[in-house]
């Protein structure tokens, strides 16, 4: 009886046993140097001899629940770390160990890419601003995140928003994507960056220089593409977060996503709210107007055998409210505006797998603004509508790209092509409906004919239904014979056709007169860069220095100026400049000591030089620019102190005078410095960053040469920022593992 005991005790221990190791199966993922575990690495798992992949993220103790039957290829990423692949038999018991990045100059890029790829090999300079980065300085919008960049700068308009200039070239040039899709909704020529959600952001790239090879009209100045998260692989997350600032700015956000199978749906949701501000009290009125944002991103992925599709459809809904002082003499009468704005796009993706991959993306985008004329009876207080109407513009985008790459890796060529078909009808837009069609085919062929050069010639075909548009073409080159050395050179033709807005649309209130121009003649523009940059990676420290130089020649710039001598000082109309010429250089060093300091440092200087009647055309105009971020890691308690500053030079402005000639007056020099620390909780599902913005105290700086304009609210003041602000940002992360049968 005894010896029966025993048995059956003997096997009920070994049964548990038994299922304890098979609750454990899989593998753990550590740091090399600390030995610490990483969580939520990506991991992808493809069994030996087949394409079928599974995907995973670690959890909290950086472990991946996954039962070794077969031989598989593991590989494995997560920002800050070296890419990992290796091989994993039945039976092993592995701990994947990924060595940490000293600094990030390898990750990996989509945007104008044959596949995605590493930063460092790519023709194109890109810089990538990743999501450890955005997290830091406790972004919300794309104004915050490209604030400090080295070569941007900002013109900050009260009502309008924010634009920005990229090389000397104004925001009309730089086209904005998100996951590749433009964004539209331009007002005075440039997307308001304030509008644009970076909450869901994986990270940013931007490509200087023209890209209108690849992506048509707009990308003369470059590229900005947003990368938002992809549903990740587990059964089910969610998030959630807010945004505190001391000048009234208060955001929520939240969001869940779920994945069954071949199926993953996600949701993200954000209500942003301004309340305004004013560095002088004036009754009612408010130099930054308040205003309220909702957005909201539906997502929606299927994971075929050998093909993905994406769709997404997001919401954008803002509400500016300008308020009118009341009128005299019993001051209990006032006039208010309402700006109601609205825009939908709905977007499908198709991409194949595999080295040649298929891709084909089909979006429709509407944009809605409503001007609304409250009168306000402040005595009682209620308010009747007066007046209101309505603008409108649609647009839709389709585009294919097949690339297409030799077994070998030396030969690769790339085909493909662009539908954008835009609309707009309203009071507005010359009381009428217009249209404007661009139709895009495009090629580019790499040859490798070493492993450290890579020549890339490409070229365009558009047919405009409005303007002749002539062969847009460009040459890329990438070497670099002597380790550690990268060399970049480009030289590359565009074409811009104005845009509807720039031809009919007219903007007026009680600080704006925006008229368009129906007689606008289309841009050509030349660019040539030169880009050099030296690397030394070691294991504990690294630094890099590059140099970069670029010209860029444009004819018939669309440029948006002030008319002095008008009866109104506030009006403006878009002109066309003869000639333009921007030139100039930026240089850089970037060093990190592993696992203590971050440091990049920045300074260069950007030409002006414009052809036209009324400008010493032999003229250049400087303004010079010098950056510096430093962060300080503790990894140990997972904390992170960020300091950026950025001195923005002198700035050229140009007016057209009474008699048609163009002037010159200046924008004064003014500096930035922000402080954010950055502190995670809970093995990372809780982050909490916070810290001073503008500590400078900067809010107007001076514009000399002029009486006004369109950012100066009637004054010589130009509004750059609203002042010392302190800031808290909260965010917490819940992930649940993929249960495995």
């Amino acid at each position: 009886m005894n010896l029966k005991a025993s048995l059956l005790s003997a096997c009920i221990f070994f049964l548990l046993t038994v299922m304890a190791t098979a609750q454990q199966e899989g593998f753990r993922i550590t740091d090399s140097r600390t030995g610490k575990p990483v969580a939520y690495a990506h991991v992808k798992i493809v069994e030996l001899g087949t394409t079928a992949s599974r995907f995973y993220v670690s959890d909290f103790d950086g472990f991946v629940r996954y039962a070794l039957s077969v031989p598989v290829q593991v590989q494995v990423t997560y920002v800050g770390y070296q890419a990992l692949t290796d091989t994993l038999l039945p039976g092993d018991k592995p701990r994947l160990q990924l060595l940490p990045e000293v600094f990030s100059l390898d990750e990996v890029v989509v945007t104008a890419q044959y596949n995605p790829g590493s930063a460092d090999k790519s023709l194109y300079r890109v810089n990538v601003i990743n999501q450890l980065q955005l997290r830091r300085a406790a972004v919300t919008d794309l104004t915050s995140v490209l604030r400090n960049q080295m070569n941007i700068r900002f013109s900050q308009d009260a009502s309008l928003g924010t634009g920005m200039s990229l090389q000397g070239l104004s925001g009309e040039h730089v086209k904005i994507l998100v996951d590749g899709v433009p964004i539209i909704g331009r007002l005075n020529g440039s997307v308001d960056l304030s509008q644009v959600n970076v909450q869901n952001a994986r990270q940013i790239e931007i490509i200087e220089g023209p890209m209108s090879v690849i992506y048509g009209s707009n990308a003369m100045a470059g590229v900005i593409n947003i990368i938002t998260n992809e549903l990740p692989g587990k059964s089910f997350t969610a998030n959630a977060g807010t945004y505190l600032e001391s000048v009234g700015k208060i955001d929520f956000n939240a969001g869940f996503s779920l994945s069954r199978g071949k199926h993953a749906v996600g949701l993200q949701a954000a209500r942003n709210f301004f309340a305004g501000y004013s560095p002088v009290e004036d009754g009612r009125e408010s130099l930054w107007k308040p205003k309220r944002q909702v957005i909201i991103d539906f997502d929606y992925r299927l994971m075929l055998k050998k093909a993905v599709i994406n769709s997404r459809f997001s919401f954008f809904d803002e509400l500016l409210l300008v308020r009118g002082s009341a009128s005299a003499p019993y001051y209990y009468k006032a006039f208010d505006n309402h700006f109601g704005t609205r825009r939908y796009t709905a977007k499908v993706d198709f991409a194949t797998k595999g080295p040649n991959p298929l891709s084909v993306s089909n979006s429709l985008s509407m944009y809605n603004r409503v001007r609304t004329l409250y009168f306000n009876d402040l005595s009682v207080p209620e308010k009747w509508p007066l007046e209101y109407d309505t603008t409108g513009f649609g647009s839709f985008l389709s585009r294919g790209m097949y690339s297409l790459r030799t077994g070998s890796g030396k030969l690769g060529s790339q085909f493909g092509y662009d539908v954008t078909h835009e609309w707009g009808a309203g009071d507005r837009l010359d009381n009428g409906s217009h249209s404007i069609t661009d139709v895009g085919v495009f090629a580019t062929f790499q040859y490798t004919p070493f492993t450290w050069l890579a020549i890339q010639p490409g070229m365009r075909f558009i047919r405009n239904n409005r303007f002749d548009a002539p062969l847009v073409y460009a040459m890329h080159l990438k070497g670099g014979a002597y380790k550690g050395f990268v060399f970049r050179a480009s030289y590359a033709k565009g074409f811009r056709a104005p845009t509807l807005k720039e031809l009919y649309m007219s903007f007026v209130d009680s600080n704006h007169d925006i008229k368009g121009n129906p007689e606008l003649l289309p841009e050509y523009s030349e660019n040539l860069q030169f880009q050099v940059s030296h690397r030394i990676e070691k294991t504990t420290y690294a630094t890099e220095t590059e140099v970069k130089l670029f010209y860029n020649k444009i004819r018939d710039e669309i440029n948006l100026l002030p008319v002095l001598g008008a009866e109104n000082d506030l009006q403006y109309t878009y002109y066309n400049v003869e000639q333009t010429r921007t030139l100039g250089y930026t240089a850089s060093l970037r060093s990190s000591l592993y696992p203590m300091f971050d440091l990049r440092v920045g300074w260069g200087t950007t030409g002006i030089l414009s052809g036209n009647e009324g400008i010493d055309q032999h003229k250049l105009y400087w303004t010079p620019e010098a950056g510096l971020d430093v962060t300080c890691r503790m990894d140990n308690i997972d904390l992170h102190l960020t300091a950026a500053y950025k001195f923005t030079g002198r700035t050229p402005l140009l007016y057209i005078t009474g008699e048609d000639q163009i002037t010159v007056a200046y924008q004064e020099a003014y500096h930035n410095l922000d402080f954010s620390v950055l502190k995670s909780f809970y093995k990372e599902r809780l982050s909490v960053s916070t810290g001073l913005r503008n500590i400078l105290d900067v809010k107007n700086i001076t514009s000399t040469g002029a009486s006004g304009g369109i950012h100066s609210e009637g004054g010589s003041s130009v509004p750059v920022a609203w002042g010392r602000t302190v800031f808290v940002k909260i965010t917490y992360v819940f992930q649940k593992d993929e249960k495995k049968k």
